[in-house]
């Protein structure tokens, strides 16, 4: 029986549909298909019309974008070159597959001996579109609910702190690979002890990949709960540089050996930001000579004060730090004294910095105000 012009154009327009479909499915990378999609597809592709398992096969391959998958299914990871007879296992698993779904495909065998199949394109176009749309509302359920946030808040929090705590360790940062050192030990002695193993970061802040709500609460968690531990201020820039403002001010436990002046300032600056940090341990030795000019950790720079050395303004902005620890076997009274008084007092309440904040606003309005009329600031002081 001949086809009509009208029958061609609809079954046109459906071949259509179906590549509309595989369009939405496709990636440039691979094809997001199933191996039994395939099949289907290449049975829409030839409607109406009867193929066997190796024709079916030569469709998948004959599409750039199937290639990869195509090969993995029809060969059995074997080579792109390997003989027909590779495929040997494809038509019981299309059977099987037909069988499960229900597939209006057709089989029989030919003239010569062979199982062939077909299957009408209107038929190919309603099993693709339904698969589509059924894979499309469970990929959106999976998105939008997350089992672990139907826990209490209360029992996520212990969960993230149980997962994301190095307890009772450090974590040292500065070297090709990221060291843990038991915290028993101290800072200073650690030089000699052997890193201690433990599960690579990457396996237990893969929590933090989980959404964005589960971010947002458990981000924090690990960077005030943990140790961070770092070789020199250079390493110390660079890691709170990488983390960004967000995780910078989360942070409570900090040790770094002053080393590398060249970055300490950044260094330093950076780390002022932090509103939580609890204690700073300062691996240094600084000394005064004669002539009362500062030496820091043997370096040929002499500063005729400390608030030359690098870093140390941008120190004095911390406040708050309840334990200011140095290594002991270092010349650091000069240091200690300087920074103790500063870090270690209380942090100014709200109130009073933004009645700091508010201060600061009139003198510039009032600078403004003056500079706009043309008059020369005047200072005004009481007469007592």
């Amino acid at each position: 029986m001949s086809i009509t012009s009208a029958e061609r154009r609809s079954k046109d327009a459906i071949k259509a549909r179906i590549k509309k479909i595989v369009q939405k499915r496709q990636s440039r990378r691979r094809c997001k298909l199933s191996d039994e999609e395939l099949v289907l597809l290449a049975l829409a592709n030839s409607s109406d019309q009867w193929l066997m398992t190796a024709q079916i096969g030569e469709f998948a391959m004959s599409n750039s974008f199937f290639q990869k998958q195509a090969a993995q299914f029809l060969f059995g990871r074997t080579s792109l070159h390997a003989s027909p007879q590779g495929i040997g296992s494809l038509p019981s698993r299309i059977e099987s597959y037909l069988r499960t779904y229900g597939i209006p495909v057709h089989s029989k065998v030919d003239d010569e001996n062979n199982k062939v199949y077909s299957m009408t394109a209107g038929a190919a176009y309603a099993l693709l579109e339904g698969s589509y749309k059924k894979r499309s509302k469970a990929t959106e359920k999976k998105l939008t609910t997350c089992p672990l946030l139907e826990i209490p808040i209360e029992i996520r929090m212990k969960i993230y702190h149980l997962v994301l705590k190095v307890s009772g360790f450090r974590l040292l940062v500065g070297t090709q690979s990221l060291s843990v050192y038991d915290d028993k030990i101290t800072t200073w002695e650690s030089r000699s002890q052997d890193a201690l193993k433990m599960p690579p970061l990457n396996n237990f802040l893969a929590l933090l990949s989980v959404n964005k709500q589960v971010y947002n609460e458990a981000m924090p968690e690990f960077y005030h709960e943990n140790h961070f531990q770092f070789r020199d201020m250079g390493s110390m820039k660079n890691f709170l540089h990488n983390i960004g403002s967000e995780r910078r001010k989360h942070m409570r436990n900090v040790s770094v050996s002053y080393y590398n002046l060249s970055a300490a300032a950044a260094g330093a600056r950076l780390l002022a930001e932090s509103d939580t940090l609890q204690k700073l341990t300062l691996t240094i030795s600084a000394t005064k000579d004669p002539a009362g000019h500062f030496t820091v950790n043997s370096s040929r720079r002499r500063f005729s004060s400390l608030t030359q050395i690098p870093g140390f303004s941008s120190m004095k902005r911390l406040r708050g730090v309840q334990q200011l620890v140095f290594n002991p076997r270092l010349e650091h009274d000069v240091v200690d004294a300087f920074l103790r008084p500063i870090i270690t007092a209380p942090k100014p309440s709200k109130l009073s910095r933004k009645k700091k904040s508010n201060k600061r606003k009139r003198k510039h309005s009032e600078l403004m105000s003056n500079h706009e009329a043309g008059q020369p600031a005047v200072k005004v002081s009481k007469i007592g």
